[in-house]
This record gives structure tokens, C-alpha cells and sequence, in this order.
């Protein structure tokens, strides 16, 4: 029902033919506000337009993926419409697998993964006319956990009290959620450059090459800024960096002063560059995490870590095949 009323129906033909007949000039015509007000006195009276959708991946004949949403409309007392009266607003919950948990920024990894790395809960920062939680969890997670991740709560289609809020419709999870921020908060600035950390990098950056620096290359730019580039020869390539040549001669922004340290790294010396998804991240590879990991050198430890998480990144490797 809510998605007939959302989209250009009967009602907004009426609205515009009227208008255009009567040469009347309104935004909102009585046949759209009279839809509206339908729709409102029918959730009062307890309906909930809803959708629930259930997604499974298949990988070599194995479920290797799997997605629960649910999407429920209610009503809220504080979001005035166009009658200046209230709308309803999304309520939604979603948990669903993931290959990794994609970054955008250098400061990539979220202290909740120290608590546990397969899954993570959370909310969106944007959504203005909605309430939403989601839930996302590696296939290596354990069972036990991807069931409780999952629990969201249906009886929020029928019963006769709308569900609200996140608590409302997964429980256990956002439970969890809330008590861990106060720990999360904590662990923010106290990220160890443990080797889970470095693994966890393999599985979660788009893209990831080692590179041996040559030299540096001096600049002053129009007004007078000061410049370093670093010139590397790209020595393999790990994961994406699908622009990235074997053998060819980049030049990277200034790797010198990583974590405080103003001494330039030498040439010769071999690094593990990584970004996150989008073409920038491609463009402008790093090689600093951040937190406690300054440098990834392209040591046998580390490209063993880094391997390790990379292979459990599935959607990855089926490209690779």
C-alpha cells in the first residue's frame, strides 16, 4: 500500500488533470492530501505497510552468503508533512553477510572490529526521515552469532503499538550495540598494529600492491607550497589496483614523516601499499593505516598476514577465478 501511495497513481492523475482543466496552481492537490490521509487513518487503526525481504548466495554449490531485511512504516509525532501534521517514517533492520568491511578514508578500521572482527552493528549517519539499524557478519563468523544477528523481531507487522526504534525490532542485537559503544569509544585511539589488525587489512582494503621506493622528487608549486613525491616501482599486485602495472614507475604522495618520523624512508626499501574502494583510493595508495601501524613493510610476516586475510575476502577471489 505505502509504495501505491508513493508513486505517481490515480490519485496524482486526478491532482493534474484538475490543475491543468481549472488552471489551478498547487503543489499538493485535495486527491493526494485525501490518499495521505487515508493512508495515516489506516496505520492508526493498526496497519503496518511492510516488506520483508530473505537473499542466499550460492559459491561452489555452498550458501556462502546470506541477507535478512525487514522494512516496516510507522508513525512518528515529531516529522510535520505538507498537511503540517505527522508522516509515517521507515523503520528498518537489516542483517546480511558481507566479504569484508569496505573503508573509504586512511583511518579505515573500526575499533568494534577489535571486540569481534567478523561482525559489526550499527546505524546509517544520513537517514533524516527514517530509524534504521544493521547487523553485517563475515562467513567466518560463528553460528551461534550469525543466528542471534538475525533475530529480528516480526511480531512488529502485527502487533498493535507500532515498533519505534532499533531496540524494537532487533532486540538482542542493538542490546549489544549499545553496551559495547562506551568499550568502542574507548578503543578508538588505543588500536594495537597487531598482526589480527594487519590480516584484517588484507580482507577489508579494495585494493592492495608492494612497491620498492627509488627516490624522491622535489617540487614548488604556483604559490610557493613545497612538495615530495615518492617515485616506487610496482613490485606485485595483491588485490585490485586494477591501474597499477607490475615493473612500471609510480609516483605516490610524500612517504616520508609516517607516524611523526620527519626521516625519509630509503630507497630500496620494499612497502605494502593499500586503499579502499572508489577510484581516489586507487589513485592515492597508502602506506599507513593509521592508529599504530605507521609503515607495512613488505616483510614475509606481514605478506603472510596480509594473504591470509585476503583469501577470506570470497567475492575477491571468485574475480580472480
Amino acid at each position: 500500500m505505502f509504495g501505491y501511495v508513493s508513486e505517481r497513481n490515480v490519485f496524482v492523475r486526478l491532482d493534474d488533470y484538475f490543475r491543468w482543466r481549472l488552471n489551478l496552481s498547487y503543489s499538493e492537490g485535495p486527491f493526494v492530501k485525501l490518499e495521505w490521509a487515508l493512508l495515516r487513518t489506516y496505520m492508526r487503526l493498526g496497519g503496518r505497510p511492510a516488506r520483508v525481504v530473505a537473499t542466499a548466495g550460492m559459491r561452489n554449490g555452498i550458501v556462502w552468503s546470506k541477507g535478512y531485511s525487514v522494512y516496516i512504516q510507522t508513525y512518528t509525532h515529531s516529522v510535520p508533512d505538507f498537511l503540517g501534521d505527522s508522516i509515517g517514517y521507515a523503520l528498518m533492520a537489516e542483517s546480511h553477510s558481507v566479504p569484508r568491511f569496505d573503508f573509504y578514508g586512511s583511518r579505515w578500521i573500526s575499533a568494534q572490529l577489535r571486540l569481534h572482527p567478523d561482525y559489526m552493528i550499527g546505524h546509517p549517519g544520513g537517514c533524516e526521515i527514517c530509524v534504521e539499524g544493521w547487523t553485517k557478519f563475515t562467513p567466518y563468523a560463528e553460528s551461534l552469532v550469525v543466528h542471534r544477528l538475525m533475530q529480528l523481531d516480526l511480531s512488529c507487522l502485527t502487533r498493535w503499538h507500532p515498533c519505534l526504534t532499533q531496540s524494537d525490532i532487533m532486540p538482542d542485537a542493538w542490546t549489544q550495540y549499545l553496551a559495547e559503544r562506551p568499550h568502542v569509544d574507548e578503543l578508538r585511539d588505543q588500536l594495537a598494529c597487531s598482526p589480527s589488525i594487519i590480516e584484517m587489512l588484507g580482507r577489508d582494503s579494495a585494493n592492495m600492491a608492494t612497491g620498492e621506493i627509488l627516490g624522491y622528487h622535489e617540487s614548488i608549486d604556483e604559490r610557493g607550497s613545497h612538495h615530495v613525491g615518492t617515485r616506487i616501482r610496482v613490485l606485485e599486485r595483491l588485490k585490485g589496483a586494477t591501474d597499477w602495472r607490475v615493473g612500471e614507475t609510480r609516483e605516490v604522495s610524500d612517504l616520508s614523516g609516517i607516524g611523526g618520523d620527519k626521516t625519509r624512508l630509503p630507497p630500496g626499501t620494499q612497502l605494502i601499499f593499500f586503499g579502499g574502494r572508489g577510484p581516489l583510493s586507487i589513485s592515492d595508495m597508502r602506506i599507513d593505516p593509521g592508529y599504530a601501524c605507521p609503515v607495512l613493510l613488505a616483510n614475509e610476516t606481514n605478506l603472510s598476514l596480509v594473504r591470509s586475510g585476503i583469501a577470506q575476502d570470497y567475492k575477491t577471489n571468485d574475480k580472480a577465478e
